[in-house]
């Protein structure tokens, strides 16, 4: 049987989680929901968090907070998801894309303080692969920071972890995210006054909108185990890398002095794409784009001019990373990650 590239990490705990939750007959949103709201809040440092079934729906409530109107400009790298463009050309807003260095996948900061004009409303911070950034020399340019935590949550620079810093923060909790309840995302503000414009917003819709507690029940106890899953990720990600690095292609940095927590081994390919994955599927290893469906994939109506990005969308390869890889499936990982073509 082929290894996926991705696997929720469900065991045991999570299971029980979801079993009580049914018999409780409390299946809505509710008190599991709010349970793991606080453990998001205390990590992020925010007031407010709320979980939403769908991700393009949690990205225009965010949006919608940022007082738009048609015509301004968002920040944004075109490698971020396309959800995120979706959204601003429903809003009739402008993407305006800064490109990314070729070993981060992610922008300096600096060049998205050279795209701030009048006509900027909010910046896009979207770490991928546990890239998080180093703010500790950046002078905000006093513009709402959107901060998606969805790759990055746990990951941190100078004792800045991601989610920390941005006026809003996202968090999508799909199937293969590093966080999952089956789907949904959560949306957290940090000043007061956006939490009661956003209560205010919530207040306008019904439930339907809402994750219910069966799912939040799975995302509740991969919360509370966090940090013994990031150890393993992280052990994972050693071994894999120290295998890459035998071989001619390369992968993603994250800055110094970091510690990242990783939903995936990317790898970036120097030869033939579809050469390497069909080398992995003949081991029995499923590979992926790192970048599908990204911004750049989704814009044929947007003229985008970012080389570095436009590479990494085609270079750019998953491996499987999880903990429940299992000892023969990671030695059957590294032993392919080393003898790559």
């Amino acid at each position: 049987m082929s290894i996926p590239v991705f696997k929720p990490s469900i065991k045991r705990k999570e299971m029980d989680s979801v079993l009580t939750c049914l018999v409780s007959d409390q299946i809505g949103p509710g008190p599991l929901s709010d349970d793991a709201a606080e453990m998001l809040m205390e990590r992020t440092g925010t007031t407010a968090c709320h979980f939403f079934r769908e991700y393009e729906r949690t990205i225009e409530l965010a949006f919608s907070m940022l007082d738009l109107e048609e015509d301004d400009q968002i920040i944004l790298s075109p490698l971020v998801p396309g959800a995120y463009l979706h959204v601003i050309k429903k809003l009739n807003l402008q993407p305006v894309f800064v490109d990314v260095e070729s070993n981060t996948a992610a922008p300096d900061l600096d060049d998205i303080l050279d795209k701030v004009c009048e006509k900027t409303r909010g910046i896009l911070l979207f770490g991928p692969f546990a890239y998080q950034w180093d703010f500790s020399e950046w002078e905000n340019p006093g513009i709402k920071i959107i901060e998606d935590i969805t790759q990055n949550l746990g990951s941190e620079v100078k004792d800045v972890e991601a989610g920390s810093t941005g006026d809003i923060v996202i968090m999508r909790m799909e199937a293969g995210d590093l966080v999952t309840c089956g789907g949904g995302c959560a949306l957290m503000v940090r000043d007061k006054s956006q939490k009661a414009f956003l209560d205010e917003v919530i207040d306008r819709y019904d439930d339907s909108i809402l994750l219910p507690d069966m799912n939040a029940a799975l995302a509740l106890v991969q919360f509370k185990e966090f940090e013994k899953s990031f150890e393993l990720r992280k052990e994972l990600h050693e071994l894999f890398l120290t295998s890459l690095m035998k071989s001619r292609h390369g992968y993603l940095n994250t800055p110094s002095e970091s510690t990242a927590y990783y939903g995936a081994m990317p790898v970036l390919v120097k030869g033939k794409v579809k050469e390497i994955q069909a080398y992995a599927l003949k081991k029995n290893i499923k590979t992926t784009l790192a970048f599908k469906g990204c911004c750049l994939e989704e814009g044929q109506d947007y003229s985008i001019h970012c080389p570095e990005a436009e590479t990494l969308v085609l270079n750019c390869i998953l491996f499987p990373l999880y903990p429940t890889l299992g000892k023969q499936n990671s030695e059957t990982i590294t032993r392919v990650l080393a003898t790559l073509p």
